[in-house]
């Protein structure tokens, strides 16, 4: 009997004598002491096995998630690549990101498989992660020429695999290393490089000799445990993985074989095991899952199976592993990386290798956080030559704890966490409000502040009831997503009644609209092109009302004029004047501006079309009288806790009001989380008993909706939790359609991420 079916035998025996618990083997982690508090400090933690999670109630469940297929990244499609090219390693190293790969190709046109010529290590490069390029590198000859993209041919060219060495300790000329080699060739050898193009030997003969070797070996400096760290291929009950470690990358401890709960379903071809850089206490792997027997599918596995069984009826996919120590993991027995659609190009042994290396690429979406991007193998075996496609998932997007509509919670084990220690100042750290609305110092719009609108929020400028016979409205803008967007308006939703106001832009209905009491007056959509040609560059919105005359400026120019005379004042029935969403039962989430806004005006005169121009040319000192104007100015300037006070002295400086704004804690607890339009978010923060915390239970925990990758969670419109420092507790997270996928304690990064 295999020691597989020994070990799942003698754990239903102890679950019928109710000797363990089925939430231990639920878990699939290690046992541990539930009730002894675990050591979060700041870092970030990840819900991808259920070691900080004590319970899940309602609807709740840990959920892994799949990667979104995008576009082809490279083709392998040149005379010393071709169809058998694989291995992958994909590496972020500042602003450039570098590919190697083996170069190899098989002929399968016969009745045995032919190998057209030698694997050669093969470099790519790209400045976004998205498409690749091959750079003729002049190194390595082939066929007689040196134009080609190939930096390495010879031993260990069947599996080289490099990593940008984070030892501080390393010596310059091997800022990359890399493993490389096969059980035929003596085992792994050591490479290193200074600039990870030109290679050499480390040393003359292998460094790790303990394993089968025919795979993706992959080696790392693990910076929370200093020390290099190295998996490799072996055989045990198929194909499995050992690991061993390294004070030198030169002198290595002798492997041992990884251990998984639940235990492993399927063989595992690769390993791709790193620290995740977000949380580099994780180790995450990305195995290629080997399933054999599962029959013919296509005409390419008809032909292969001619040549080899095996190649023609077994196939392979992505898999997801997480581990706390070096060589225990769980497993997740769900795959990571389907192979899509039936297709002879991935329903194949040999296709969806994913890469090795996990990297950062830019948002599709113009405001969008980061996104995490891993490359997959299609075509082996027939045509041109490998492709890789691009997949994408959102940072920290691997697990969440999900939960339907009906709700759902999470409570975590007990937990300890620190203050971070003091470091250089982060422009986040300069600015006395974050949260949905965040005030940003570095490239304001004009001066030294702006304004950042993340989430759907509301500014309400006090004493605006009554606008007046003649004003102005004007605000400096960037980075607008396209959509319905709302300036200024005190508006209740439907057809506008007596007392409503908006103005707004992006509407289908105009794309830029003034409106008070059916007054109206529309300006088209190519009035305001450049605001989305040109999101980075700041533009200027302004409407002014002379007793029902309206007029409307875009970057200091008129682009529509009409209303009705002798309309009088502008007296809003539901209450003072809002910047960037209406009243309710509208409010926040119809029409929400989102965007980077400053210079926000409301004045009791209404300025002349060359008066606009120069407001818009960033001339409002020269405009405005700050001691005898009436209205609202708001610069959001220093000093830092006064960024909200009225500039306009006349009728008195009063400070607006912000929602979803916040004065940041010295901790906070910051979380990656999304919801649905109609979902939520609430913690509370919870005594060793399970008792809450005063004040911070959920009567007290403020509702959170959105989609953030580092956003505070408040209770009673406060984001400090420092008076828990040092303290135990437990995170009772209550969810309703949405997901949690991390959390951490400290302060929001100026970008949102570090």
């Amino acid at each position: 009997m295999s020691s597989c079916r020994t070990r799942r035998l003698t754990l239903i025996l102890l679950l019928m004598l109710g000797l363990i618990s089925p939430a231990i083997i639920a878990a699939g982690e290690k046992k541990t002491d539930a009730s002894k508090p675990v050591s979060v400090g700041n870092r970030r933690e990840l819900f991808v096995d259920r070691t900080l999670v004590k319970s899940l109630e309602g609807g709740a469940e840990l959920r892994l998630h799949q990667p979104v297929p995008q576009e082809i990244a490279i083709t392998h499609d040149a005379p010393w690549e071709g169809n058998a090219s694989l291995y992958h390693t994909v590496l972020q190293d500042g602003d450039l990101y570098r590919m190697y790969y083996r170069g190899w190709n098989f002929d399968v046109s016969g009745k045995s498989l032919k190998v057209t010529h030698r694997p050669v290590v093969c470099y790519a490069e790209s400045r976004d992660g998205i498409q690749f390029t091959k750079p003729k590198l002049g190194l390595v000859e082939y066929e007689g020429s040196v134009e080609n993209n190939i930096i390495w041919d010879g031993i260990g060219a069947h599996n080289f695999s490099p990593f940008l060495d984070g030892n501080p300790d390393c010596p310059a000329d091997q800022r990359y290393k890399a493993l490389g080699g096969l059980h035929s060739e003596g085992g792994l050898f050591a490479f290193g490089s200074a600039d990870g193009i030109h290679w050499k030997l480390l040393a003359e003969k292998p460094v790790i000799t303990k394993g089968a070797f025919d795979s993706q070996n992959t080696a790392f400096w693990d910076s929370v445990r200093g020390e290099y760290r190295s998996y490799q291929r072996t055989f045990s009950e198929g194909r499995d993985m050992t690991t061993c470690s390294s004070e030198d990358f030169l002198k290595w401890t002798d492997p041992v074989l990884l251990s998984y709960t639940p235990e492993r379903t399927t063989e595992l071809y690769t390993n791709q095991i790193t620290p995740y850089h977000r949380a580099p206490h994780l180790l995450l792997g990305f195995p290629t899952r080997y399933i054999t027997g599962r029959g013919l599918l296509t005409p390419l596995n008809e032909q292969i199976s001619t040549l080899s069984k095996r190649y023609g009826t077994d196939y392979s996919d992505g898999g997801f592993m997480a581990g706390r120590t070096a060589d225990h993991f769980h497993m997740w027995r769900e795959a990571f990386l389907r192979p899509g659609p039936t297709h002879e190009a991935t329903w194949v042994y040999g296709s969806t290798y994913q890469n090795y290396g996990l990297v950062e690429t830019g948002s599709p979406f113009p405001l969008g956080p980061k996104e995490l991007s891993i490359y997959s193998s299609e075509g082996y075996w027939k045509g041109p030559g490998v492709r890789m496609r691009r997949y994408t998932l959102r940072l920290d997007g691997f697990v969440s704890v999900n939960a339907p509509f009906t709700g759902g919670e999470v409570v975590t084990r007990p937990i300890i966490f620190t203050q971070e220690q003091a470091t250089a100042r982060r422009p986040a750290e300069d600015s006395p409000l974050s949260g949905a609305v965040a005030h940003v110092t570095e490239k304001a719009l004009m001066g030294g502040g702006s304004l950042e609108f993340r989430n759907p929020a509301t500014l309400t400028v006090p004493q605006s009831k009554n606008l007046g016979r003649e004003f102005t409205l004007a605000c400096l803008v960037r980075n607008v997503p396209r959509g319905h967007r709302r300036l200024f308006s005190a508006y209740n939703g439907g057809p506008t009644t007596n007392g409503e106001l908006y103005f707004d832009i992006g509407s289908s209905l105009g794309a830029m609209r003034f409106n008070y009491n059916r007054v109206s007056v529309v300006a088209d959509a190519a009035a305001i092109a450049p605001l989305y040609k040109e999101p980075e560059k700041p533009h200027h919105f302004a409407a002014t009302w002379r007793d029902g005359d309206i007029s409307l400026y875009f970057d200091g120019q008129p682009v529509a004029r009409g209303g009705e005379a002798g309309k009088g004042e502008c007296v809003l029935a539901l209450g003072n004047l809002r910047f960037g969403e209406d009243y309710p039962p509208t409010s926040l989430a119809n029409e929400p501006f989102l965007g980077v806004v400053d210079e926000v005006l409301w004045l009791k005169r209404a300025l002349t079309a060359d008066e606009i121009g120069e407001l818009a040319g960033g001339e409002a000192a020269e405009l405005l009288n700050l001691a005898e104007d009436q209205g609202a100015y708001y610069t959001f300037e220093l000093p830092l806790r006064d960024v909200l006070t009225d500039q306009l002295a006349a009728d008195g400086r009063q400070p607006a009001g912000v929602s979803g704004a916040h004065l940041p804690g010295e901790v906070e607890l910051l979380v990656n989380y999304s919801t649905s339009a109609a979902g939520s978010i609430q913690c509370e923060i919870q005594d060793l008993d399970g008792n809450p915390i005063s004040g911070f239970g959920l009567a007290d925990s403020d509702v959170t909706y959105g989609d953030q990758v580092e956003q505070p969670l408040t209770w009673n419109s406060s984001s400090e939790v420092k008076s828990l420092v040092g303290r135990p507790v437990q995170l009772r997270f209550v969810l309703k359609d949405a997901d949690l996928y991390s959390f951490r304690f400290g302060r929001r990064t100026a970008a949102g991420t570090d």
